[in-house]
C-alpha cells in the first residue's frame, strides 16, 4: 500500500482565517504544499503567495498575488518576471538590489510601479548557528536604501522583510528587535512588514501553549506596527 496523505479544504480555510485575524496581509510560501497554494488562490481572494524558485511559478495563476524571493538573479529574470505579471519581490542581498535598481532604470519613462522587501539579517542563538546573524542584508544597509529606493519614481510599496524560526520562541521579540534595528526617522518610509518564518503547526507532541505565545508576540507587532501606519504581513507556512 503507497502513503497517502489527506488534506481538509475546510482546514485550511480554517487556519488562513486565525493568521488573517493577525495580521493585515497573508503569504503563503508554495514550496510547503503546492496543493494548499491551489486551494488558497482559489477560495481566499486576497491571499499572496511567496515564491522561491521560477519552476514554482506554475502553482499560482495569478502572478499579481506572487511575492518572489531573489536568489543569485539576472536582469532578463526580473524581466521575465515582470512580463508574466509578478509585482511583488523580496531581496536579501546587495548584488540582487543593485539588479533590482538597474531594472527600475528601465522603468523611468513608465508608470509601472513595483513592491520591494528588504530582507534584514536578525541574530540567532541555535545549536546550528549559535550566535550569528544569517540571511539578509545588515540593518545599516536597510536603514540607508530604505531612503534611496522611497525616491525612486519605479518603487511602488516598500517594506521590511525578516525571518524568525518558530522553534526559537525566546528570540520572539519582534517589536523590540525591529525598533533597534530601524531608525525612527524611516519608519514613514515603510508600507509593509513580512514576518518570515512560519507560525508553528499543532502536532501530537506540541505545546498548544506555544503557539498561544505566537500570536501574542505577532499582535504586539501588528498593533505596534499599525500606530506607525504600516501593513503587516504574515507568512504562516506550516500552521
Amino acid at each position: 500500500m503507497s502513503p497517502r496523505f489527506v488534506l481538509d479544504k475546510e482546514k485550511v480555510i480554517s487556519q488562513y482565517e486565525k493568521v488573517r485575524d493577525a495580521c493585515d496581509v497573508v503569504s503563503y510560501s508554495s514550496k510547503t504544499n503546492p496543493i494548499v497554494t491551489g486551494i488558497l488562490e482559489k477560495e481566499i481572494e486576497d491571499c499572496m503567495f511567496s515564491i522561491h524558485m521560477k519552476n514554482e511559478l506554475k502553482n499560482v495563476k495569478d502572478k499579481s498575488r506572487v511575492i518572489f524571493l531573489a536568489q543569485s538573479w539576472k536582469l532578463e529574470d526580473v524581466r521575465n518576471l515582470v512580463e508574466q505579471g509578478v509585482r511583488w519581490f523580496v531581496v536579501d542581498n546587495l548584488r540582487d538590489l543593485q539588479v533590482f535598481e538597474d531594472f527600475l532604470g528601465e522603468l523611468e519613462d513608465s508608470r509601472e510601479k513595483l513592491n520591494l522587501l528588504l530582507r534584514m539579517k536578525l541574530k540567532e542563538n541555535t545549536l546550528r548557528t549559535e550566535k550569528y546573524f544569517v540571511f539578509g542584508l545588515e540593518s545599516v544597509v536597510v536603514n540607508r536604501k530604505l531612503g534611496e529606493l522611497r525616491e525612486r519614481s519605479g518603487i511602488g510599496k516598500l517594506g521590511v522583510h525578516f525571518h524568525r524560526k518558530t522553534q526559537n520562541m525566546a528570540e520572539w521579540s519582534l517589536k523590540y528587535e525591529f525598533e533597534n534595528a530601524i531608525d525612527e526617522d524611516n519608519l514613514g518610509m515603510i508600507d509593509l512588514v513580512c514576518i518570515g518564518g512560519g507560525i508553528p503547526s499543532e502536532y501530537a507532541n506540541t505545546n498548544v501553549d506555544v503557539i498561544e505565545s505566537v500570536f501574542r508576540r505577532i499582535k504586539e507587532f501588528r498593533d505596534f506596527l499599525t500606530d506607525k501606519g504600516i501593513e503587516m504581513m504574515v507568512e504562516p507556512g506550516r500552521f
